[in-house]
């Protein structure tokens, strides 16, 4: 994080003012404020001419810079100021090695991810897990985005975890083999373990997959999902839509295995203090589940920290009218409310958390600050 910033000007990049404007480019960029975003820059740069250099430089704790933001967060226009304004790597990665071609995947964006192919990005330039663009689009499932990263000559072997039967059919007839180990995960999901289609794996045999050997499960490579060992002998070639009928959603179970995941790189975000990241994973996460109160309440807290009290403020009362008997969505809209300087209505909120559970510590300081600040703001108000 030093290395990156220190291509700034040193007395830029360490006082307490740059940082400020810094935090504000990276908003700027994720909400698509394009006008503020240029005042930002030309205001860091001083009139230096090094405006790629100053937009590269301004990161989170986690390594996440603006067009990756953008890009996240469906910010076209501002994905076309930094790339074509400012010439800035399109292959610059943050702390976990994800670019901001992987953002635009996750941000299931197809326009942006044309966009930033088009303009360079590696399709296969992969994170510090080991995954690729591909990885995460053939796991969200779209195969508009993987048609674009295949035009663009990306891999094909690290395709797993595809989530539709149409991606399977799509990297097949792209010359995926129908044996190897991309395909034989590929069809776990689609396959068997969400809505019960068998037009995968008819697919995948017709198309010539092999069978697995035999032992306690009968395991077949082209989905990786088993049937009982004493089906064997009975079944032999048939069929598999002759033989597993089960109710399943596909949809269902792909989005909530999205959402957990993108709950927990909101959490490990938090964890570093990488508050703008945080949100936009708890945002995107939103966008699939917009009744989860966790996400509103975790969101909050992150507007909190950032010092953003009114919207830490509308998260907490929209966790606290989803979940009113939860102590935790009381406790978020008491903080907020702090924030804002509504001590009375905090005090009442965080009483309502302190009544449903007496033995939160947390909660329990909460309203005596929350009381103590109302007393002295009585006390100013009567001395005027």
């Amino acid at each position: 994080m030093a290395a990156r910033r220190s291509r700034l000007a040193a007395p830029t990049s360490s006082s307490a003012a740059a940082a400020s404007m810094q935090h504000e480019l990276l908003e700027a960029a994720a909400s698509g404020d394009l006008r503020h975003l240029k005042r930002l820059v030309r205001a860091l740069d001083k009139v230096r001419g090094r405006l790629q250099e100053v937009v590269e430089a301004a990161r989170t704790d986690g390594g996440i810079w603006a067009l990756q933001l953008a890009a996240g967060n469906e910010q076209l226009e501002v994905c076309r100021y930094l790339v074509e304004g400012l010439r800035v790597d399109v292959n610059a990665a943050d702390d976990e090695g994800r670019t901001p071609l992987v953002f635009a995947v996750i941000g299931e964006n197809a326009a942006i991810v044309k966009y930033i192919l088009d303009h360079g990005a590696d399709p296969d330039k992969a994170d510090d897990d080991g995954l690729t663009p591909l990885h995460s689009a053939a796991g969200i499932g779209d195969c508009e985005m993987i048609e674009m990263l295949l035009a663009k000559g990306a891999d094909i072997d690290p395709a797993v975890n595809v989530s539709s039967v149409e991606c399977v059919k799509l990297l097949v007839e792209a010359g995926a083999d129908v044996n190897s180990d991309c395909i034989s995960t590929a069809a776990l999901d689609s396959a068997m373990g969400n809505d019960g289609s068998t037009e995968c794996l008819n697919f995948l045999m017709e198309a010539g997959a092999n069978y697995g050997g035999p032992n306690d499960f009968r395991v077949y490579p082209v989905c990786g999902c088993s049937l009982p060992h004493f089906w064997q002998p009975k079944f032999g070639n048939i069929l598999v839509e002759d033989m597993i009928h089960q109710p399943w959603h596909q949809d269902q179970h792909v989005n909530k295995k999205k959402i957990e995941e993108l709950k927990t790189s909101g959490n490990k975000a938090v964890d570093r203090e990488d508050y703008i990241s945080a949100s936009v994973f708890y945002t995107k996460a939103m966008d699939l589940d917009p009744n989860d109160a966790t996400l509103f309440s975790n969101r909050s807290l992150c507007w909190l920290c950032m010092g953003d009290g009114k919207k830490a403020f509308l998260d907490a009362l929209e966790c606290r009218e989803m979940r009113p008997d939860w102590p935790k969505a009381c406790y978020r809209l008491g903080a907020a409310l702090m924030t804002l300087k509504d001590f009375e209505s905090a005090c009442d909120a965080l009483f309502d958390g302190f009544k449903l559970d007496p033995d939160n510590a947390e909660i329990e300081r909460a309203l005596r600050e929350a009381m103590e600040s109302l007393k002295i703001s009585s006390k100013g108000t009567k001395a005027t």
